[in-house]
């Protein structure tokens, strides 16, 4: 099914005089395109997709049609796989994941010939850096996700403490909350995340190395680059989390609604979560509403800062278009300041740093300061490096860290060393290990 949007007949007729004036008159449809853009599957995000490009269709006086997509990433993406392999110019613009610019960048133009370098700069650096391939911008940013902390507030200042900026301080505070709170709650925990064997936990991975300072993981020459003192100790001390008392003991079966159950019920003093959890623990039925603050999640050390993981959509061009300046113009104007502004009052957070200091609520005011922040520092999943490759390298990740996690034999080091040689297989020597 398609949605299409049209300007009014008075502002076509007003346009075609304005040209008739300069001695340029030509029939409606000789100058009025259409476009069309796969975006948004159900709801809220479909539904903002249609208003936006109906604004940019009052403006230029071209129609956009809108097309269904499938709800499940993976269909969707096997949808996109099909058009583009096929050369099909039946869309022209595609909404994309952060993890798929590598995947499709030779099927996609290279929108820094058609968008102005201010405007590709005006986005956090961290996303337009995911989004190019071979020094190609194959994607602007849309909207953002990221992984951050969120901490029972009440809590810490009950005890008189501090939200932690290191993971060992994080520990040393779960611990003592978790003694004093299990005399009336034995159910306490001290930090709940995603630990179960999927893409989640490939999340966290990343995130811990770049607690590390280690956050790329693959380098410009292609050669993995992960095996390090500090990566491993990261590793080691998660794992030690882990096993002991301060996590639940279903833990490595968590995803992120499991994660969020227990800490929304009152039983776990720290979270890693995306942002949506934010409005969910807020609700009148939770325990902890109005008793939750947010944050970056921790470093290692003082001297590291703490990374989320990216995660969000963006807005690509098909090289197969026929109109590649407007689809161009079409992808600049929905990722446009003012568009992201009005993405705010629904509550998807903005890819444009300057956005970040016009917070449109004060309850929201601290889940809009800690992504701001926590995206000056965000770390990028592997997959633009690895294109085709990144599904499978990924799948070796949270397989390999959920095993390391479960048993108390190996090392940190050792890990590092079996998912080097893991992504280079699955690259077929594309990419190899030091």
């Amino acid at each position: 099914m398609k949605t299409k949007t049209k300007t009014t007949q008075s502002k076509t007729k007003n346009f075609m005089s304005l040209l008739c004036l300069f001695g340029l008159c030509l029939s409606a449809q000789a100058v009025a395109e259409t476009l069309t853009i796969a975006c948004g599957a159900v709801g809220q995000e479909r539904q903002y997709c249609i208003d936006s490009v109906q604004r940019w269709s009052a403006l230029t006086g071209h129609d956009v049609s809108v097309i269904n997509t499938p709800d499940s990433s993976s269909d969707r993406l096997a949808m996109y796989q099909l058009l583009l392999r096929e050369r099909h110019d039946t869309v022209d613009v595609f909404q994309i994941d952060v993890v798929w610019p590598g995947l499709l960048h030779k099927y996609l133009l290279d929108l820094s010939d058609y968008i102005p370098l201010s405007d590709i700069n005006a986005h956090f650096p961290a996303l337009i850096a995911n989004n190019k391939v071979d020094d190609r911008l194959v994607a602007m940013p849309w909207y953002v996700d990221t992984g951050l902390l969120y901490y029972r507030k009440d809590l810490l200042q009950q005890y008189g403490l501090e939200v932690p900026k290191t993971w060992p301080e994080l520990r040393s505070i779960a611990q003592k909350i978790v003694d004093a709170q299990r005399v009336n709650n034995p159910g306490m925990t001290g930090y709940v995340f995603q630990a179960d064997s999927y893409e989640g936990l490939t999340c966290n991975f990343v995130e811990w190395l770049g607690a590390a300072g280690r956050g790329t993981m693959i380098s410009p020459q292609k050669t993995v680059d992960l095996n390090h003192p500090k990566s491993a100790g990261v590793l080691d001390f998660m794992r030690s989390m882990v096993r002991s008392p301060l996590t639940p003991d279903t833990i490595l079966e968590f995803r992120e609604e499991d994660a969020r159950a227990v800490f929304q019920g009152g039983n776990a003093v720290f979270m890693r979560n995306w942002p949506y959890a934010w409005n969910l623990a807020q609700q009148s039925d939770s325990v902890v509403a109005g008793k939750i603050g947010v944050a970056p999640l921790p470093g290692m050390t003082e001297q590291t800062a703490g990374a989320g993981t990216l995660g969000g959509w963006q807005l690509a061009v098909t090289k197969y278009t026929r109109h590649p300046q407007l689809a161009a113009d079409l992808v600049n104007f929905m990722t446009s300041t003012a568009e992201q502004r009005t993405r705010l009052a629904l509550g998807y957070f903005p890819t444009r740093n300057s956005l970040y200091q016009q917070i449109p609520s004060a309850d929201i005011q601290p889940l809009f300061d800690a992504v701001g922040t926590t995206l000056e520092t965000a770390v990028a999943r592997p997959a633009t490096q690895l294109g085709k490759d990144y599904k499978d390298a990924s799948r070796a990740i949270y397989v390999k860290v959920h095993d390391f996690l479960a048993q108390e034999a190996g090392t940190g080091a050792e890990l590092l060393d079996v998912l080097s040689d893991e992504i280079e297989h699955v690259s077929m020597g594309r990419v190899v290990h030091n």
